[in-house]
């Protein structure tokens, strides 16, 4: 098996064999790791992108950048997984992006400043070396297994805070299929106009859903401009909706 470290050394080589794109992003199914390198002095490299079908990317944005530009193309931003996480936890966690079989987890005890991301979701085996570095092998590279130089409690930490927001999304979802049976076309409703099924989005189902519960409040201390509960909600968006 052929073992990669991403220690200093294993870093310069994997910059020498990448490619530079000045418009990288992190892609939906192909992107597996987002290795932060913005004090390591490389020429227009700031971040590498390990793609399985594109390879070694160089990007010369921050890893903080591209994690926020790929969560914005995303139905949902970070806000929900705030809101699932924030009840549980007795200090502000370091927030993974969780939606569907997307797992984006950071790899260090901060987001708001330049760090490494995983994609969970495509590991298919990984095992701890010693308590500061992990083995990663990914699902479709059996035989190439990746040495991270990690913090085992933050890594382990940020694993857990990664599998209550799934499995609380899980249980909501199942509460929602349980409600609406939605496997066979026996409701009165299937005939529904296909012009507006085509324009719903989760996107938009979410907003509005924030809009309401912020003119709901503002209806309770006797205030009903509702371009002042719009304001709040945009506020509130670019406030919690990413890093």
């Amino acid at each position: 098996m052929e073992t990669v470290f991403l220690d200093l050394n294993g870093v310069h080589a994997l910059y020498r064999q990448g490619y530079f794109d000045a418009d990288a992003t992190l892609d939906t199914q192909t992107s597996l790791l987002l290795w932060d390198c913005h004090d390591l002095g490389l020429k227009n490299c700031r971040s590498l992108i390990l793609d399985a079908k594109r390879g070694v990317i160089i990007s010369d944005k921050e890893s903080t950048r591209l994690v926020n530009q790929f969560i914005k193309r995303q139905p949902v931003g970070l806000l929900l997984a705030r809101c699932l996480i924030s009840p549980l936890a007795k200090k502000p966690p370091c927030l993974p992006y969780v939606w569907g079989k997307i797992l984006l987890v950071p790899l260090s005890g901060y987001t708001r400043h330049p760090t490494s991301w995983l994609r969970l979701d495509h590991v298919d085996y990984n095992y701890f070396v010693d308590p500061t570095h992990i083995a990663i092998i990914f699902d479709h590279d059996p035989k190439t297994r990746f040495i991270l130089p990690i913090n085992k409690k933050t890594y382990l930490c940020n694993l857990k805070t990664t599998a209550t927001i799934y499995y609380r999304l899980r249980q909501l979802i199942h509460e929602l299929s349980s409600a609406f049976d939605l496997t066979t076309k026996t409701t009165p409703l299937y005939y529904l106009d296909e012009q507006l099924e085509r324009t719903f989005s989760l996107a938009t189902l979410f907003d509005d859903y924030l809009l309401m519960v912020i003119s709901l409040i503002y209806r309770e201390h006797g205030i009903t401009t509702e371009n002042e509960a719009k304001l709040i909600k945009d506020h509130l968006r670019q406030k919690y909706d990413h890093l």
